[in-house]
This record gives structure tokens, C-alpha cells and sequence, in this order.
């Protein structure tokens, strides 16, 4: 039995260190060549360099992609932030037939392929009238990060007791008020987690981006076409950048969920 437990111990392990290395190995080679002096990625290494980062600033393109991208997932996290909130707490509390259903439409999306909903969008927006455009990337990314965002509140929302709120309306408090001053600052840091969960996703997200826009560009966009029409070794740069900045958000947002658990 021992021996056993043993063998599954060490068989999980050598199973996360391969999961692991296949999701970090091809980022620390990034990372390496980020700072190498050499124009090709091939081995050996020459000198420590940071030239690719300072071309990676110095390059218009670069910058107004990063801007764009920037803008685009803050409205976007904000936007969804605010619908999934209501719409959480309608699917907590609200009781009317067919709930299950309704529910399950909200979160579809997430079983639904990327380029699927992108290709959908980009015929459906072009049919009634619409241009590609950052403006349609926008609506397209906040029906990609809500399902998310109605997933995180939800559980949140769930957690604080009816009787909060039904203290609330016996003084006098409307719904709306009892809303606003009692379950939003009781799921404050989910409502934080998820804004930066979504700004993260809507930042990175290149598939909804790439269909739904024609001559203005986000970062992922940026990065897609200096691949493809020839290799520039400050793409390695600004995905260090990105991982880096994403890295970031994604630590904050787990200690916000994690001091919210703490406190409910």
C-alpha cells in the first residue's frame, strides 16, 4: 500500500514537471533570447543586450498597438464587470421558470471555439451596416470576458446571506440601495478580482480582435504580423512584456479572491 502511494506520488509529480516545462520551457527560451545580442534565435548565446526592449518603445507601431489594446480591455473589463454583477445577482436571487437554461446561455460562450465567435460577429456586424472597427472588437471581447465575470460574481454573490439584505428592506432600503450598499461592498474584492481578470483576457485576445478589426491594430495584432512577415527579435521582448504585466495581474487578482475568502 505504502509502495503504492509512493509510485502515484512520484508519477504525479513527474507529470506536473512535464506540464509545467511544456508551459514555461518555450517562455525561458524567450526570455533568453530577449537579452541576446543576436539578431537569429540560435545558439550560442552572444552578449546581454537590452536593445530589443528599447526598440520595442521606440516603435510607433508598438506603442499605439499597446494603447490600443490598453483601452480596448480596460472599457472592456468595465463594461462586463458592471453587466455580470447584475446579471449575478439575478441568477442568485431571482426565481422565474426556465433559470437553469437562462444560465447556461449566459455561459456558453465558453464552450463555444474563439474563431467560431469571431467569424460569426464579423459577417453579423458587416450585415446589418457595420465596419470593422476597435469599436467592434470592444462589444466582441465584453460577450467573450462575460461568461468570466458572471462565473466569479456568482460564487461570490452566492456566499453573502439573504438576511443582509432583508435587514436592508425592513429599515426602508429600496432593492437598488440594499444592491449598492450592502452586496456590492460585501463581494468588493471579487468585483476588483474580475476586473482585472477581464482586462487580462481582453488584452491578450487576438482571435475576436483579428476579425473584427481591418487597419487598427492591438498588441496581439502587432505581434501576429511582424511574425509573419519576417522575424524581429523584439517579439521576444514584448512577450517578456506581456508575460510579465499578465503575470502580475493574474498574482493580484488571486490574492484579491483569496482575502475575500478570508473574510466571508
Amino acid at each position: 500500500m505504502v509502495r503504492t502511494t509512493i509510485h502515484g506520488r512520484v508519477a504525479f509529480a513527474l507529470l506536473f514537471g512535464a506540464v509545467t516545462a511544456t508551459i514555461y520551457l518555450p517562455i525561458a527560451v524567450m526570455a533568453v533570447f530577449s537579452v541576446n545580442s543576436g539578431r537569429f534565435q540560435v545558439m550560442p548565446f552572444r552578449e546581454f543586450t537590452l536593445v530589443w526592449f528599447g526598440r520595442v518603445f521606440r516603435d510607433d507601431q508598438y506603442f499605439t498597438g499597446l494603447m490600443n489594446s490598453v483601452a480596448i480591455a480596460t472599457a472592456v473589463s468595465v463594461t462586463a464587470t458592471v453587466i455580470a454583477f447584475f446579471c449575478a445577482y439575478s441568477l442568485v436571487n431571482a426565481r422565474f421558470p426556465g433559470k437553469t437554461a437562462v444560465t447556461l446561455f449566459v455561459l456558453a460562450p465558453f464552450a463555444v471555439p474563439l474563431i467560431l465567435i469571431g467569424i460569426g460577429l464579423r459577417l453579423y456586424f458587416v450585415s446589418i451596416g457595420f465596419e470593422p472597427s476597435l469599436g467592434l472588437v470592444y462589444a466582441g471581447q465584453v460577450l467573450y470576458v462575460l461568461p468570466l465575470a458572471v462565473l466569479n460574481l456568482r460564487n461570490r454573490i452566492a456566499q453573502i446571506p439573504k438576511s443582509h439584505e432583508e435587514a436592508a428592506w425592513a429599515l426602508g432600503a429600496s432593492r437598488m440601495r440594499a444592491i449598492l450598499e450592502i452586496v456590492l461592498p460585501s463581494c468588493r474584492f471579487a468585483v476588483v478580482a474580475t476586473l482585472i481578470i477581464t482586462f487580462t483576457f481582453a488584452f491578450d485576445e487576438f482571435v475576436i480582435a483579428y476579425f473584427l478589426t481591418n487597419f487598427s491594430i492591438t498588441l496581439p495584432i502587432k505581434i501576429w504580423t511582424t511574425l509573419v512577415t519576417g522575424f524581429d527579435p523584439a517579439i521576444n521582448a514584448i512577450g517578456v512584456l506581456v508575460f510579465g504585466f499578465s503575470m502580475a495581474l493574474g498574482i493580484v487578482a488571486q490574492a484579491l479572491f483569496m482575502r475575500k475568502d478570508q473574510r466571508k
